[in-house]
């Protein structure tokens, strides 16, 4: 009994020996079979001791282990440089190695489980070919140095893509991507970006502050609840008008000159369009949307262009405003060199009648009650001087005939600028006598002589000339003073100093010339009948009779 008591003994402890055993070199043998890798970059390896020490054997990298871990792998803010290693995690379905010091990252399209790349916050200039990550649902590379992407168009499963804040110039195709819901590209150097019509599931496109003059496929973004685009040079989202689900449009600072139909969005509750180029006319609509809460409209550009221009003389002027010319209810404020002129409630100021005073800077600014927060100005227009309100360019004279006794006929061609039809001619002797008017430039009965040579338009700017009418070469020397009009006086043509002298030799006048000798002596009273003798320079030039 003693002795069968002693074989159980030994048979128990026999197998408890070789359990143990076994489990020994199960461990040992697990550990011997295991392949060990060394993270180079110490932060990493650091990180996985203190947060993932199931994958560590001692200061190394279970390979095994990293392949069969399963939870999520988060390793932000730990001052990693080198992410190298982590390829050997290819069964994690969320890596986050944000906020550190990544200018790159490993390959890793082993990892085929991955649903979630979160890598904002480093430095990151390129990344590994990424089309193998069929399952991928985010992808965060914000805040990054980025200057070119691999190929987008494999990652079919796609919901949000989040590249803001790289130094991308263009953005790879995205046309198979038809389930993504979350574009957020902003802050980013793009000349231009793609056309997001396939994108039909797009519930918000963030493309801020890019550079970009336009927003391809708009119209096919029938989803879209917002759109963040300030800070652009777009100058037109009109594709935005048959979208009815828009909750939100942020599109300040671009170059807009009208807005889509917004009335017909009953869930937008914001609209920020400050900095643009619009006025009240597209802007009224927006405030009588009820239900919104955020609405920044200004301030907006100026309108008009600058301009500078000399005007005439008496001559209106009009300083006109294009914009807003459907709505009366806009107060405009008039300016002259910053002094207030009156306040008016129609556009242009019109000055009737310009004078030398009326030259300066004139500009307008624009209100209107229903939109208190904004005024819009105008651009200055300058009025650099105020000239002659009519000038000669030329003048000439044909006489196609001309009579002793009848006169000359006078036909007068010109060439007016600056007047305003109709015009008045005048020829007005030198002497006393009466002139003589014309409305179309020609003259009859013009006697020989010198004349003032007058031209008047419709607001009585003028111009005066010396016009001279010779005598014809045939005609006597003989003047009547008293009797008919054309035969009163004598044209002397010379230049000088000419007089007149009696037959007593007695010098009865002595005048300038070229002149006209009326038949008068020096005191004004007529001359007496009889001959005389005309000397110019003291030559002899002619006889002359007088007949009373």
């Amino acid at each position: 009994m003693r002795n069968k008591l002693k074989t159980v003994l030994y048979i128990a402890r026999l197998k408890k020996s070789f359990l143990l055993g076994s489990i020994l070199l199960l461990i040992l043998g697990n550990t011997a079979f295991a392949q060990l890798y060394t993270i180079p970059d110490p932060a990493f390896r650091n990180k996985l001791m203190s947060s993932y020490p199931s994958v560590m054997t001692g200061n190394k990298l279970n390979t095994t282990a990293a392949k069969n871990f399963t939870a999520d792998l988060l390793l932000t803010a730990a001052g990693i440089s080198d992410l190298t290693g982590i390829e050997y995690f290819t069964s994690v379905y969320k890596i986050d190695a944000s906020f550190n010091n990544l200018t790159t990252i490993p390959n890793i399209s082993a990892t085929t489980n991955l649903k979630y790349l979160f890598l904002n916050y480093n430095q990151i200039t390129t990344l590994p070919d990424l089309s193998a990550l069929k399952n991928l649902l985010e992808l965060q590379l914000n805040n990054n140095k980025l200057v070119s992407l691999p190929p987008l168009n494999a990652l079919t499963s796609l919901d949000y893509l989040f590249l803001t804040t790289n130094k991308l110039t263009t953005l790879p195709d995205v046309s198979a991507l038809t389930n993504i819901r979350y574009i957020l590209i902003g802050d980013n150097p793009f000349t231009s970006l793609p056309d997001f019509s396939p994108n039909a599931n797009l519930l918000e496109l963030h493309c801020h502050q890019t550079g970009i003059s336009e927003i391809k496929g708009l119209s096919a973004l029938t989803k879209l609840t917002k759109l963040y685009c300030w800070q652009n040079n777009i100058s037109d989202l009109s594709g935005l008008s048959a979208n009815t689900s828009l909750t939100g449009l942020y599109a300040s600072n671009n170059v807009l000159t009208s807005l889509p139909t917004l009335t017909n969005k009953p869930n937008l509750v914001n609209v920020e369009i400050a900095n643009n180029k619009l006025t009240f006319e597209d802007l009224l609509p927006i405030a009588a949307i009820t239900g919104l809460t955020d609405f920044s409209y200004s301030p907006q550009d100026s309108i008009g262009v600058y301009s500078s221009q000399s005007v005439r003389l008496k001559h209106p002027i009009s300083f006109d405003i294009t914009e807003d010319a459907s709505v009366t209810s806009n107060i405009y404020s008039w300016y002259k060199n910053t002094a207030a002129l009156p306040t008016t409630t129609s556009a242009p100021l019109v000055i009737p009648s310009a004078q030398q005073t009326d030259t300066g800077s004139y500009y307008v600014t624009i209100t209107n009650p229903n939109l208190p927060a904004l005024t819009i100005a105008h651009r200055v227009w300058r009025i650099s001087s105020i000239t002659d309100c009519i000038d000669l360019t030329s003048y000439a004279f044909n006489v196609p005939f001309n009579d002793c006794k009848i006169g000359a006929t006078v036909q007068s061609t010109v060439v007016l600028n600056g007047g305003t039809a109709p015009y008045t001619y005048t020829l007005t002797p030198f002497s006393a006598a009466e002139p003589i008017v014309s409305t179309s430039g020609d003259f009859t009965k013009v006697a020989p002589g010198q004349y003032t040579y007058t031209i008047r338009d419709a607001n009585n700017c003028g111009i005066d000339t010396v016009a001279t009418i010779k005598k014809p070469a045939s005609c006597d020397p003989v003047i009547m003073p008293s009797g008919d009009p054309q035969m009163n006086s004598y044209f002397i043509e010379q230049t000088g100093t000419a007089k007149i002298i009696d037959l007593g030799g007695n010098t009865i006048l002595q005048l300038s010339v070229p002149a006209v000798w009326y038949g008068t002596k020096a005191d004004g009273s007529l001359a007496d009948a009889g001959y005389y003798v005309i000397v110019v320079n003291e030559k002899k030039i002619t006889n002359i009779t007088v007949i009373r």
